[in-house]
């Protein structure tokens, strides 16, 4: 089991790298470029009979996956990984122009996770011909997933996926023997798996991993989420990048059925929820979520409005007793938070005092 003291990516509390840092990181191949002429970058490890691809950044604004995948190059340079028998084929940005604006979309405003029936994007056809040619046994997927999320009332931190490969959500052969393999991955890794959920197998078919399921080819979406104080996603790298390797060196024959086990993803989940705040005359809960931004080279966070009202039966990551709270700046859905919130000051959106 890898940790973060093994890798620098494992354990940078940057939550967003640019483009160029990871274009001069290591030495890649260029397969092709996007709608906007960025180099779409490629890594491949090892020499193996066995093809396994890897993919993430897909959307511009979930980086984690980016993170998972450059910790794995550089725990294989160091030979702390051992890929005897696989070749390992890397994609770590699929969407360079979402990237570089940190967006769901690409530069033309296609999400390209709804593209892989009509392939209208560069981007969703270079990848599904580079998957096609270098014929894998397994492929992962690796996605964010909001903090919305939870598994029985903790932050969902991670949640996985075999996809389904048609509409009645069957369990097909292929999809059975990778439900096997990942099963028996998390019982290798030997960890507690509160906090790691099941992400709903309902069909898309104009996603890729259910194009893919449904073409043939086996895979693994991972969606990697927050822990408790930890925005960063930390745990979830650790996680990912170990259930990950587990899972390529795993086998199909388990009889484990640990991943059917684990507990579907919920939503509803708060970050930071004031309680009991005097505000317009009326005590209601404030919940406050966090916007993460990237503006040229500069990263920022800004805190907007998430709810307000009675909020006692929703999940929440951190509580603050808002008794002794009295708010009179108007309080906006979705709009940066203005005020003094105990020990807590908030200007347009920027915590400029925790206490």
């Amino acid at each position: 089991m890898f940790s973060t003291s093994d890798s620098s990516y494992l354990s940078r509390n940057e939550w967003y790298i640019t483009y160029e840092e990871i274009r001069t990181t290591f030495d890649w191949e260029i397969i092709g470029y996007s709608s906007e002429e960025r180099p779409l970058l490629y890594k491949k490890l090892g020499n193996g009979p066995r093809s396994i691809c890897i993919w993430a950044g897909m959307h511009g604004n979930e980086t984690t996956g980016i993170f998972i995948v450059l910790s794995l190059i550089d725990l294989f340079q160091k030979k702390q990984i051992d890929l005897t028998g696989f070749t390992l084929h890397i994609l770590p940005v699929v969407n360079p122009d979402a990237y570089v604006r940190y967006s769901r979309r690409n530069g033309l405003g296609i999400d390209l996770n709804r593209d892989f029936r009509a392939f209208q994007t560069i981007e969703s056809a270079k990848l599904i011909g580079w998957i096609k040619m270098h014929e894998p046994e397994l492929c992962f997927n690796l996605h964010d997933q909001r903090t919305i999320f939870h598994v029985e009332g903790s932050p969902a931190y991670t949640s996985l996926l075999v996809p389904s490969a048609d509409k009645s959500r069957s369990v097909t052969p292929s999809r059975k023997a990778t439900m096997a393999r990942v099963s028996g991955a998390l019982d290798t890794m030997n960890v507690d798996l509160t906090g790691v959920g099941r992400y709903t197998d309902e069909f898309y078919p104009t996603a890729i991993g259910d194009y893919l399921m449904a073409n043939g080819y086996p895979n693994v979406l991972i969606e990697s989420g927050v822990a408790v104080d930890d925005f960063s996603r930390l745990t979830a790298r650790v996680f990912g990048l170990n259930v990950l390797l587990h899972t390529i060196h795993g086998t199909s024959e388990s009889t484990s059925s640990t991943y059917d086990n684990l507990p579907l993803n919920e939503s509803g989940m708060l970050e930071w929820v004031f309680t009991n705040v005097l505000y317009a005359h009326m005590r209601v809960d404030v919940a406050i979520k966090r916007i993460q931004y990237v503006n040229g080279h500069a990263t920022g966070v800004l805190y907007v409005v998430d709810d307000l009202g009675d909020l006692a039966s929703r999940p929440r990551m951190k509580e603050v007793d808002g008794t002794a709270i009295g708010l009179t700046q108007p309080l906006l859905l979705d709009k940066p938070v203005t005020g003094i919130f105990g020990e807590y000051l908030f200007e347009e959106g920027q915590l400029i005092n925790q206490g």
